[in-house]
């Protein structure tokens, strides 16, 4: 089964092991460079993932049918 919580926690982890700056990457070999790549990629997959299920979240608690007892209008925004 997955655990996609470990899963982020285990890609951020790497991606931080990759380095600091950018002259820490450019002293990276070329593997690790492509890996690290990978990393980063699977990084923003995860965190993409994360984010849309915020947005619908933040959606439905925040429907005009809430009036202003929704998320968004409780928080003085016209929409989410």
């Amino acid at each position: 089964m997955m655990n996609l919580a470990e899963d982020l926690r285990q890609v951020a982890e790497a991606v931080a092991l990759l380095g600091s700056s950018s002259a820490d990457y450019e002293a990276l070999p070329d593997a690790a460079l492509l890996a690290g790549q990978g990393q980063i990629v699977s990084a923003r997959r995860l965190l993409d993932t994360r984010a849309a299920w915020m947005a619908g979240t933040i959606a439905r608690r925040s429907r005009p049918e809430l009036g202003h007892s929704g998320l968004a209008a409780r928080q003085g925004f016209l929409s989410p």
